[in-house]
């Protein structure tokens, strides 16, 4: 795996093994599908707070410690899914040198999704290092697109075909899981990253996780729910057959929650538990 990197803003995404990974490749690309994936139905609007801690590091990688908190709300605005989410992550190393950074997002995608809205911003000792903003829509589900970035500077960036937005792709992978496929490969825009915002991810259910785990919060929006352990894997798109940039696993419930994060780094992962987690009000639509 490459080198530490925080360009993807992980929401719904996942450790790949390399045997699970080659595996999704042989996979045709995700043209999605012109009807609403089925797992909308299953959906609730939550907020959620998750805190982050060392899972494991590589020795001799200079990592001594890590950790910190993600806020993450996923709401249905009526016309569309609205996603805000902030992250702060600390990481100490042995030489001294530590490193203290984060972001804030907030997104906006249609339900027919063919429209997305993103505003993320990106702190590094608690300074604003960078602003990302613009929005990107597709001619359909499956079809070629373009994107148009407002800031850091003014361009336009085509959006090959079959190219999907954040939570048309979680809701693809929530299909995935209930169908008897295993795997999925996709190309996403989320406007993060210096790919344009593009990546390739793989994605790999691993199998149905079980009813019950010691510590898990007692909310009806997870106890007793259906819920499946993924694995995503994130490349370029013009680096596909190389290690992913950045690999998460996790629990995904039918609700849309997400816990037990893994966000694998390459010399050292973070674990991100589940500590809060509520449902949205109704919003009347």
């Amino acid at each position: 795996m490459r080198t530490m990197s925080h360009e993807k803003l992980p929401w719904m995404s996942l450790c790949a093994r390399a045997g699970l990974i080659s595996a999704a490749l042989a996979l045709l690309p995700s043209a999605g599908a012109v009807a609403m994936p089925a797992a909308v139905a299953d959906f609730v609007p939550h907020k959620a707070t998750y805190e982050l801690f060392l899972d494991r590091k590589r020795r001799g990688d200079g990592v001594s410690s890590a950790g910190g908190r993600m806020e993450f709300e996923w709401a249905d605005v009526c016309d569309g899914w609205s996603i805000t989410q902030k992250t702060q992550i600390y990481v100490g190393r042995s030489e001294g040198y530590n490193l203290n950074f984060g972001w804030s997002l907030s997104t906006w995608e249609a339900k027919d999704g063919l429209a997305y809205r993103f505003f993320i911003r990106r702190y590094t000792d608690g300074q604003e290092s960078e602003l990302l903003r613009g929005e990107a829509h597709l001619e359909t589900i499956g079809g070629e697109g373009r994107a148009v970035f407002s800031s850091p500077d003014e361009k336009e960036v085509g959006l090959p075909a079959g190219t999907v937005f954040p939570t048309w792709h979680s809701f693809e992978l929530l299909d995935l899981a209930q169908s008897e496929e295993r795997g999925l490969w996709s190309v996403l825009f989320d406007g993060a990253g210096d790919d344009d915002g593009l990546s390739a991810v793989s994605a790999f259910i691993t199998g149905e996780a079980k009813p019950q785990r010691e510590g898990l919060l007692d909310s009806a929006l997870i106890q007793a729910q259906p819920s499946w352990r993924m694995i995503l894997a994130y490349y370029t798109l013009d680096d596909q057959e190389a290690l992913p940039i950045h690999e998460q696993e996790l629990r995904l419930f039918v609700t849309g929650v997400a816990e037990d994060f893994v966000f694998d780094y390459g010399d050292f992962a973070l674990r991100a538990r589940l500590v809060e987690l509520s449902e949205l009000p109704p919003t009347g639509c």
